[in-house]
């Protein structure tokens, strides 16, 4: 939690907390917004109310504190065309209908999938390349794959250093005895960063990991790096002792991702949409 509040940076600006009258914290909410000099610009914003808060008006009050605070956030961006957007879970109707009040509406649709790693993990055949494991020396070099391999996916900004180091490789859940890179040539042409967050384990009743980012340079895609890079994660993880793997997809991917997922045994479980309103 202390690693995800960083996102909100500054915290004064860009987080609010909702406390009852002896002080209890009801809810709170924050706007994730990454500088880029791209044409496109979008800011983040998300609420969470305890449960038994909710029905009292806190949720209304923090999705218009946060959507000020993103436009605030947007109003020096140098930035063609300007969003605020919101993740929201298929299943929180409730939620969509306030962003859908104020001038919200979907864009784009997500899944969550699952693999259970009971099963055999088929190991293909790495063909003009190498998946090797992820070393330290790996990790400033992938940053340039990552930001190359999504270049034209959609909402995508590059990392810079400082970015990628802190969302990345400070992250509590990475593993990079889980990761690996593909390499042709002596080139890094393909990576599968993986986490695993041991806290989420007892409410999801096994052991997981997740497949946190997987990107193949564009040259390369449709030549089984990907799925190369799948089948080396999923069998490490079955090593570790782990039940499942899991992973969050665009369900119109350019890239053909999600099909690739289903091909090697993923399911989707929940699925989701990004909420979007332009700013002026």
């Amino acid at each position: 939690m202390a690693h995800e509040l960083t996102s909100y940076e500054p915290l004064d600006k860009r987080s609010v907390v909702a406390e009852t009258a002896n002080g209890t914290i009801a809810g709170y909410g924050g706007v994730y917004f990454r500088e880029a000099d791209t044409e496109e610009l979008r800011v983040y914003v998300s609420s969470f109310v305890h449960p038994q808060y909710r029905h009292r008006g806190i949720e209304e009050k923090l999705v218009d504190w946060t959507i000020a605070a993103a436009e605030d956030a947007l109003a020096e961006a140098m930035a063609t065309r300007r969003y605020v957007c919101a993740w929201l879970y298929k299943k929180l109707e409730d939620r969509a209908r306030l962003y859908e009040q104020r001038g919200f509406t979907p864009i784009r649709h997500w899944w969550e999938m699952e693999r259970t790693l009971a099963e055999d993990v088929p190991g293909p055949p790495e063909e003009g390349f190498s998946v090797v494991p992820w070393e330290d020396a790996h990790s400033a070099p992938i940053r340039l794959v990552h930001n190359a391999a999504f270049i034209d996916h959609w909402g995508s900004v590059p990392m810079n250093e400082n970015i990628w180091r802190q969302r990345m490789l400070e992250s509590p859940g990475f593993r990079p005895d889980l990761s690996f890179v593909a390499v042709a040539d002596g080139e890094l042409i393909g990576y599968a960063y993986n986490e695993v967050y041991e806290e989420d384990w007892e409410a999801a009743g096994r052991s997981e990991a997740w497949i946190g980012a997987l990107g193949v340079l564009r040259r390369w895609r449709k030549r089984g790096v990907a799925t190369a890079l799948l089948a080396r994660s999923m069998q490490a993880m079955q090593r570790a002792g782990l039940d499942a793997a899991m992973i969050g997809v665009d369900s119109s991917s350019p890239s053909g991702a999600q099909h690739l997922y289903q091909a090697v045994g993923f399911r989707t479980t929940i699925t989701g949409a990004t909420w979007q309103r332009e700013v002026d």
